[in-house]
């Protein structure tokens, strides 16, 4: 709140309407919200910043009231911006990102982000506005064929066309200007073209004199441009073509899913073919699984060549490949580490570089993020089982096998996180991410059934045994493999006929009904209730998230793992000599360094000035038809609640209605007489006597009533006496 008021005070002006906006915001006065806020300028981000207020609030008060009042605020900023945008492109994304010194320089789409406007950022402008960041300053005519083409042979990426900026600014006069200046423009441009027609023989004629009079006397000045300067001119534009190429951060996001394909292939090699022990190892120690015999004795056989003795050979060919001891660790493994390393300083990176507060907040921040949680999990099992595998134990060995083993599953899985940039693929792993909550849930209930038939089971099938840690593994086993179709455990007592035989086979056939049939049938229809559910708001969601992994690949260097060690060498170099030398032009590279992840602009006050109008304009648009559509909505409430009543209900309510204005008219009638009569006293005061004025009557509608009734039974008494005497 501090920031948003910060601006208002800096030149001594107070903006009323918004600092009142602000307190009916925090105050919970919708209405008064609502009006303060059709009064105000920067509607758009005035509807955002009530957005992110109410939806926390809904947080700490749970209370749904706020949020129903954030998606009512964060409605009409999206009709605005859909408005705006259908009226002019150019100017709307331009808007998008420029920032309001009302609000302390922040851009409609960090409040839109902050207040997590799904909906807004969904739409189609703010959409390509991340789409000309993730492609940085490439043409948007280039296809990606030619861009993944040119990240495999980079030299052709320093011909491709490039623009300035990442979101281009016109100089063009924009809209608005356009709508209400069209007259006074097309008066001048015909005025001018009459003006110019009328001129145009004494125009070409003094040409003609200067050329005649003046024109062989005249110098004519040629530029000397070398060979060399323009060689040289060419190929620095192409150098800084391929840089700002490789600073795109859709090549950023190529290269990145380049070395972590080799990355996951590279531990996949060691951890299969490539980690030996470095001292001597028992061969019964992990368990490993027979290999099979040719395998041993052809590498054996490749090693007794080495040796020169034939009992070393003899020796070698009794210990298993994988249990060889080795003096140090593979090549690949050491690499490998590296790599590892380089991962672990760009972590260190995205932590530092986390815009909070204080330290506190940015390590909070940076693990509310479900990826980078991940990757602290896999930096760190690696680094715990790179560290057993020198520890001279053999049961460290087979702990750091195993840790590495959990480690690349996990490495795998953040493989994930890269198709998250896919359109098909993208809300695919938001629908995984939902699912996996109902499936915890599932396999609570799933866990209660297992047991409660395998200890059971276990039990009456196997009798009483020696207690064992294994023993819970091989009542998992028992009960879990059924669910599949694995009836193994029938066989044990198929045959068995005994009273315990047929307590298992009934315990069975329960089991089977209750979990193969209820529960896995209920986990699909939770499972195709969360796709119905997510189907529709699937993109969006993912639209949302795509903000924030368009904003990691614009931060992160533009070499990958492991070469990005040389970006953060650079940056260390650039850090420390801005720290301790204080030259203008290394200041000047390391704040261009700095701000190079920067996507904000600031407008000139004639562009700004005309997109406020412009803004306030549709604002007060799309307020009118808000105001109209809440209209509607209360006279249909009314008109249900007449439906729901019965009709006997419904014909009172009409005929207390009828008599109301009755005697609405019998009022007015007795004020109209009021009024004549004081108007005919008044003529008679001005002209005499002469005005003649019949007698006042005041008509009652109960006497009116009475009469009319009194005449129809008159008129019926002499219908009845007429035929009476006609018979």
């Amino acid at each position: 709140m501090t920031r948003f008021r910060s601006a208002a005070y800096c030149n001594g002006n107070i903006d009323i309407d918004k600092e009142l906006f602000l307190w009916s915001v925090t105050e919970g006065r919708r209405d008064f919200a609502l009006l303060f806020w059709s009064r105000g300028k920067n509607k758009i981000c005035a509807a955002l910043i009530a957005a992110l207020i109410y939806r926390k609030r809904a947080r700490r008060d749970n209370d749904a009231s706020y949020n129903e009042s954030a998606d009512e605020f964060e409605n009409l900023a999206v009709q605005i911006l859909d408005k705006f945008y259908q009226s002019s492109e150019h100017a709307c994304t331009q808007a998008i990102i420029r920032e309001i010194p009302a609000f302390g320089n922040i851009t409609w789409l960090q409040v839109a982000v902050a207040a997590e406007a799904k909906q807004f950022i969904a739409q189609r402008a703010v959409q390509d506005v991340l789409n000309n960041i993730w492609y940085g300053c490439i043409d948007h005519r280039v296809r990606d064929f030619t861009i993944v083409f040119s990240t495999v042979n980079l030299w052709f990426s320093g011909f491709l066309p490039y623009e300035k900026e990442l979101v281009a600014t016109n100089d063009d006069i924009p809209f608005v200007e356009n709508r209400t200046s069209s007259k006074q423009k097309l008066s001048k441009e015909s005025h001018e073209k009459k003006r110019l027609l009328n001129r145009k023989e004494d125009i070409i004629s003094m040409k003609l004199l200067q050329v005649s009079t003046g024109g062989y006397n005249s110098s004519v000045d040629f530029v000397d441009v070398g060979c060399w300067e323009n060689t040289r001119t060419k190929v620095s534009q192409y150098f800084f073509n391929i840089k700002t190429f490789m600073s795109a951060p859709y090549v950023k996001y190529l290269y990145n899913l380049y070395f972590h394909v080799l990355f996951l292939l590279l531990f996949s090699y060691v951890i299969l073919c490539d980690f030996f022990p470095l001292y001597n190892f028992p061969t019964d120690k992990c368990g490993v699984f027979n290999v099979p015999v040719n395998r041993n004795t052809s590498v054996t056989d490749n090693d007794s060549d080495q040796m020169a003795g034939s009992r070393n050979n003899s020796s070698r060919k009794s210990i298993p490949y994988g249990s060889q001891q080795r003096s140090r660790p593979a090549d690949s493994e050491i690499v490998l580490a590296i790599w590892v390393i380089t991962l672990l300083f760009e972590e260190i990176r995205q932590l530092f570089s986390t815009e909070a507060q204080s330290k506190r907040n940015a390590i909070t921040a940076y693990f509310k993020i479900f990826w980078n949680k991940l990757d602290v999990l896999a930096i760190v099992l690696f680094f715990i089982g790179f560290a057993l595998r020198f520890v001279p134990i053999s049961e460290c060995f087979c702990a750091a096998r195993i840790v590495l083993s959990v480690d690349l599953t996990i490495w795998f899985m953040r493989s994930l996180d890269i198709f998250a940039a896919v359109k098909r693929l993208g809300p695919k792993l938001v629908m995984i991410g939902e699912m996996v909550h109902d499936l915890k849930f599932f396999m609570l209930m799933l866990i209660v059934f297992i047991l409660a038939f395998g200890v059971s089971s276990y039990s009456l099938i196997y009798g009483v045994q020696k207690f064992s840690w294994h023993l819970p593994r091989e009542i998992v086993n028992l009960a879990y493999w059924q669910i599949f179709g694995e009836l193994n455990a029938l066989e044990t007592f198929e045959h068995n006929y005994k009273a315990n035989g047929y307590a298992a086979f009934i315990l069975l056939v329960a089991y089977m009904a209750v979990v193969s049939i209820l529960l896995v049938n209920l986990l699909i229809a939770m499972f195709s209730n969360t796709f119905d559910r997510l189907q529709t708001d699937t993109d969006r969601i993912w639209k949302f998230q795509r903000y924030s992994l368009v904003c990691e690949y614009l931060s992160r260097p533009s070499l990958p793992p492991p070469l990005i060690i040389v970006s953060h060498f650079w940056r260390f170099i650039l850090y420390t000599s801005a720290r301790c030398i204080r030259s203008q032009c290394i200041q000047d590279k390391y704040k261009d360094h700095s701000s190079r992840t920067k996507y904000k602009k600031r407008l000139n006050e004639k562009l700004t000035s005309i997109i406020e109008i412009a803004e306030d304009a549709l604002g007060d648009e799309v307020f009118y038809n808000h105001l109209k559509e809440g209209r509607k909505l209360v006279d249909e409430v009314d008109l249900d609640e007449e439906r729901v009543n019965s009709p006997h209900d419904t014909m009172f309510a009409k005929i207390r209605t009828l008599e109301n204005r009755i005697q609405t008219m019998s009022n007015q009638q007795a004020h109209m007489f009021e009024y004549l009569e004081c108007l005919m006293d008044g003529l008679k005061s001005i002209g005499g006597d002469r005005i003649r004025t019949p007698e006042g009557r005041r008509f009652d509608p109960d006497e009116a009533l009475n009469h009319s009734q009194v005449d129809d039974e008159m008129l019926l008494n002499s219908y009845h006496y007429a035929g009476y005497h006609s018979i």
